[in-house]
């Protein structure tokens, strides 16, 4: 994988479409990802965006922004601390595009540098949203920030499958990584969300919703054809993951149908108000003020 760094001058920006609702602002430390080529990298809809590929091939870059500290101070002293006029929200969800926590954050600690300066600019809502249990590494960090600013920590746990069938990429993380990073989180009174984003197949749905409910406080259901943010789920169509639903047995994971079968089911263990579906459940936030 071909490493560089990148300069920046703007670390915020603002959002628009599938999380305008709930957040003003989203971070990306980083371009492209360094898990591409497992299975998140397989459906992700980011290597689709020439913006970030430039070209290149998915799962053989990423680049590193640089200068992100100072922009965030910059940039946040402008919203609320302006010159005229009153201060503005910044609500950030991080990230939109690209992992906060790949495996080069251990001997870099972007993120984690980055959450050291919110300590002294805290946002009004930070969700971090992350695909690997590394986020553990900085919850000392977490859980002095959650006394200056709402905090969400997301993790995605798209299936209980272990063992994926022929076909599929390997994890990055295993299933049960995930979880028990869910747990950890949770038991030092941080607000965690699972992310079952996008729904695979699952060997038992009401094992694993007793599994998640366990271990967060809410969970966010989504079916590439609701949530890739295009229509009838084009973006992933472009990818190989319906074809290997199809080939590996599993052609209903491809509909509705099945997705909202399962949604029933999580509402049956979590209770309906604990259970959330694609946009409207990412910008809905659940933290008392």
């Amino acid at each position: 994988m071909h490493l560089q760094e990148i300069p920046t001058q703007n670390i915020l920006n603002p959002t628009g479409g599938f999380l305008k609702a709930g957040f003003t602002h989203t971070i990306n430390l980083y371009r492209g990802c360094a898990l591409a080529n497992s299975l998140c990298g397989m459906y992700c809809y980011a290597q689709w965006n020439a913006y970030h590929t430039k070209g290149r091939k998915w799962g053989g870059f990423l680049d590193v922004k640089v200068g992100y500290v100072e922009a965030y101070r910059l940039q946040y002293d402008r919203l609320k601390h302006p010159t005229r006029g009153e201060p503005k929200p910044l609500r950030i969800f991080m990230s939109s595009v690209t992992e906060p926590y790949p495996p080069q954050e251990r001997p870099t600690r972007r993120t984690r540098r980055l959450l050291e300066e919110m300590l002294e600019r805290p946002p009004d809502l930070l969700v971090i949203q992350s695909h690997t249990p590394l986020v553990v590494d900085d919850l000392p960090l977490l859980t002095e920030l959650n006394e200056r600013c709402r905090l969400q920590l997301n993790i995605t746990v798209e299936t209980d499958k272990e063992i994926l069938p022929p076909g599929f990429p390997r994890h990055a993380y295993a299933p049960v990584l995930r979880i028990e990073a869910l747990r950890s989180l949770r038991a030092v009174g941080l607000a965690t969300v699972a992310t079952v984003s996008p729904l695979l197949p699952l060997d038992d749905p009401r094992m694993f919703a007793r599994d998640l409910e366990a271990v967060c406080d809410r969970v966010i259901l989504d079916h590439y054809l609701l949530g890739d943010g295009s229509p009838d789920g084009q973006r992933t169509k472009q990818t190989k993951l319906p074809m290997v639903l199809e080939t590996a047995g599993c052609p209903e994971w491809t509909t509705l149908e099945k997705f909202h079968n399962v949604v029933r089911v999580f509402q049956d263990v979590f209770g309906v108000d604990r259970v959330s579906t694609s946009r409207e459940g990412f910008n809905r936030i659940q933290i008392p003020r």
